[in-house]
């Protein structure tokens, strides 16, 4: 590592490890009670596979320096904060490592295998292991509830998840598609839609819902403007609706309001949970097919394309040109016709003319030479 790539290497730890410092001390006042455990949306989570999918495996020792240090200053004892420290900053190596750093792997969300992959490997190995090593820590500080392992388990990995997905997608997205519309129709059109979204998160899964609306309903509303997104834009506004939609279902739970009212606090995590899963993995998905289909589409059209100039060069070399033996002229749709002609025609060539060295030195022989004395003879 030469000095230039360890001065942006060292900048990109200690900037990535002072944000992630503050978002998880505000994650940690500002934390919901959900199951009996302390539970919100670990925004340092989503930092960090942000961080990973944008420069790979070499962001944890900035990651390990934050959440040892939020722990430490929440009160954790050391040993616990350097097993949390530890199993983040493993999530955090492991996924730069999968999904950026081999040979041929970037995650852009836009195709399906990107975002199938993302999920099966968060949701069934990385915050599995992150959350098992979040047990061990409190297990070690002795600050796990009895009875409520489970219930702590899936409160810890419900925060990370939901927060990864909730920010390392939208990111990526918008900084790969950072304009979701061309045209003042297509602007109208996404102020419509961008409208409509804010209206029904509001007052469907949101805090100001009034009508008592159950969430499938919310969801049934939802579909369709998740479906708009994904074949009128580019895939960073679905994955915005998305988000958007679940994150006013989470700003419901936390103010206990809207069609979470009322309900005890274990339901109120499971409903939760679906809503944003539905959301998020419903935006996901649909925009990384269509994107792809769109791909496809371009590429085909280019296939297409590159066949038929192939095709009309065979046609145009498969041609037999005649040539008149006497008059170097050429024979074209019935026509004989000057070579320029026929260059012009049959290959859209435009012709100038010349003289080569060998027409020159031919013509300065057939030249008079001039008399002695240098006087040229008079001109009859």
């Amino acid at each position: 590592m030469n000095r230039r790539s360890a001065s942006r290497w060292l900048l990109i730890w200690g900037l990535l490890a002072v944000t992630y410092f503050a978002a998880g001390r505000f994650c940690i006042q500002m934390s919901a009670v959900v199951a009996g455990v302390s539970w919100v949306l670990y925004i340092p989570a989503g930092l960090s596979l942000t961080a990973s999918l944008l420069w790979g495996r070499n962001v944890w020792p900035g990651v390990f320096i934050g959440e040892l240090a939020a722990t430490l200053a929440s009160g954790q004892p050391m040993g616990a904060s350097l097993i949390m420290a530890t199993g983040n900053s493993l999530d955090a190596a492991l996924a730069g490592w999968w999904f950026h750093d081999r040979p041929g792997r970037r995650i852009a969300f836009d195709r399906l295998d990107d975002v199938v992959q993302l999920l099966a490997g968060e949701l069934l190995v990385l915050q599995p292991l992150s959350a098992l090593l979040g047990m061990c820590a409190l297990l070690y500080a002795g600050q796990l509830p009895a009875g409520q392992f489970w219930s702590t388990a899936a409160a810890w990995f419900a925060s990370n998840i939901f927060a990864q997905f909730v920010i390392a997608p939208a990111v990526l997205a918008w900084i790969r598609w950072p304009r979701p519309a061309s045209t003042a129709g297509e602007w109208r059109e996404f102020a419509v839609l961008a409208f409509l979204t804010l209206m029904l998160g509001a007052f469907g899964p949101g805090r100001w819902s009034t009508h008592g609306w159950p969430l499938p309903v919310a969801l049934f509303f939802a579909f369709p403007l998740l479906v708009w997104a994904s074949v009128r834009f580019v895939p960073s506004v679905a994955v915005t609706a998305g988000t958007v939609l679940g994150l006013f279902a989470f700003d419901a739970v936390v103010a206990h309001a809207g069609p979470f009212q009322g309900e005890w606090t274990g339901a109120q995590m499971v409903y939760l949970n679906v809503f944003m899963g539905v959301c998020l993995g419903t935006a996901l998905f649909l925009s990384a097919a269509l994107a792809q289909q769109r791909h496809s589409e371009v590429e085909q059209a280019r296939l297409i394309s590159q066949l038929g100039a192939a095709a009309s060069q065979v046609e145009r070399l498969e041609q037999f040109v005649t040539f008149c033996a006497w008059t170097g002229r050429v024979r074209w749709k019935d026509q004989w016709v000057s070579v320029e002609t026929f260059l012009h025609e049959c290959y859209n060539v435009n012709v100038s003319h010349g003289i080569s060295d060998e027409a020159l030195t031919t013509l300065m022989k057939q030249l008079p030479k001039p008399p002695p004395g240098g006087s040229r003879p008079p001109v009859a």
